[in-house]
């Protein structure tokens, strides 16, 4: 009977990080596909730089502050009904945009496309938490964590070569008709409880040991940053964002100035980050797994090492194309372990308070504005003393990160 019980719990639990997963990629498709159709869609419809720039700060605004609000709505409503309400809402809006090509248009659906899309990261969070027990949640986690980076990729290759032959809202009709499709698909094999089908809730035996250790109310949020030290992870995730998405951001214009590349020669090195990072969210596996209930040490390793490999980036800078785009790449990595320690891990961790979710809004609102304000600050260091002065700012960041970790776990996790 045992036996049973626990190959159906296995079947479930392939289910529901599989239709996880590809939502989750699925969410990258929609999202990615407007800087892919930007150059066309700006030399069709007559806009300048500066206009089709505003709509991209606005996605990122409203996704950035709807992780907030759509965190703390994860932990209440039902993870199926609340990511299928985000799923359906993304495709429609990349269904408008093909339909009413208009500016203003355009503008507000792309910043109600933010708003869609950030339901989705901490319900997955938090049916990792569901679905699997405590020493399990590791592989999920990185197999969640590399769906962001197969949407990256799907969409920069598939999208591309789309255009080609359907103009620009192929980009966005495709995504549209593919993602409402796999909504159906979602509603229709999702199951958000697992006591629905007569099988453990581990999130429920979590908050019922938790109980124990904090008799009374639940925690508020506020309380429970309070307990968890959880502004030192928000500091740390804000600046893992800076650098992440400062190399995501400056990456080709870093190469450009530096080597004068062609322009075709530096979109495919710039096309190896990617690969790079997937690399780093299997080291983070392989890192949770050895500090398992120990997460300290592999945060401080990855800023520390992400840290040295900035410094000698600083010292080599320019030397070689070749050689910056290593050092882009391995930091990218290391960057990535991180983001997945800090939105995936703890989190998960954190799911005894039925928190998961909120918790993984607040620090990727963290991150989201690390990533505003590193096109700012590595701008404005470029311009007064060089590249190599906002690789400095990246070093000074890392010790920064690792501190916060530091000062986030307890003296005695080790």
């Amino acid at each position: 009977m045992s036996q049973t019980i626990t190959g159906q719990r296995r079947m479930w639990q392939r289910r529901v990080l599989a239709l996880c997963w590809v939502a989750y990629a699925l969410s990258y498709l929609c999202r990615t596909n407007l800087s892919i159709a930007l150059p066309s869609m700006t030399q069709e419809l007559g806009w300048s730089a500066a206009k089709a720039g505003m709509i991209g700060s606005a996605f990122f605004i409203s996704y950035g502050a709807g992780h907030l609000l759509n965190g703390l709505l994860g932990d209440k409503l039902p993870i199926k009904r609340f990511m299928a309400l985000g799923l359906l809402g993304t495709s429609l809006c990349n269904l408008l945009i093909g339909v009413f090509p208009y500016y203003g248009v355009i503008f507000a659906v792309w910043l109600i496309n933010g708003l869609f899309l950030s339901t989705l990261w901490g319900p997955i969070v938090r049916a990792v938490a569901v679905w699997y027990a405590p020493g399990e949640r590791n592989l999920p986690a990185v197999i969640i964590s590399i769906s962001s980076l197969a949407g990256y990729l799907l969409s920069w290759a598939g999208l591309g070569l789309l255009l080609t032959f359907t103009g620009w809202r192929g980009a966005f009709f495709l995504p549209g008709v593919v993602t409402l499709l796999f909504t159906l698909w979602f509603l229709l094999r999702m199951n958000d409880s697992p006591q629905k089908v007569g099988l453990e809730d581990f999130s429920r035996e979590e908050a019922g040991e938790v109980s124990k250790v904090v008799p009374g109310e639940p925690l508020t949020l506020w309380q429970l940053i309070r307990r968890e030290r959880l502004l030192f992870f928000c500091v740390a995730a804000v600046a893992q964002g800076v650098i992440k998405d400062g190399i995501t951001l400056w990456e080709p214009t870093i190469l450009t100035s530096l080597h004068d590349a062609p322009a075709g020669l530096v979109s495919a090195a710039s096309a190896l980050v990617p690969v790079f990072s997937m690399l780093g969210v299997l080291l983070s596996g392989r890192l949770m797994n050895r500090y398992y209930g120990r997460e300290k040490k592999p945060g401080i390793l990855l800023f520390l090492g992400t840290g040295g490999l900035c410094l000698l980036f600083f010292l080599l800078l320019g030397r070689s194309l070749w050689l910056d785009v290593l050092f882009f790449g391995a930091i990218s990595a290391l960057l990535c372990g991180i983001n997945t320690l800090l939105l995936t891990y703890i989190p998960l961790r954190l799911s005894i308070y039925g928190r998961s979710s909120g918790v993984a809004g607040m620090f990727n609102f963290c991150a989201y504005l690390g990533a505003g304000l590193s096109g700012i600050l590595s701008g404005v260091l470029a311009d007064i003393s060089g590249w190599g002065s906002s690789i400095l700012l990246w070093l000074i960041l890392c010790i920064v990160g690792a501190l916060a970790v530091v000062g986030g776990f307890p003296q005695k996790t080790q």
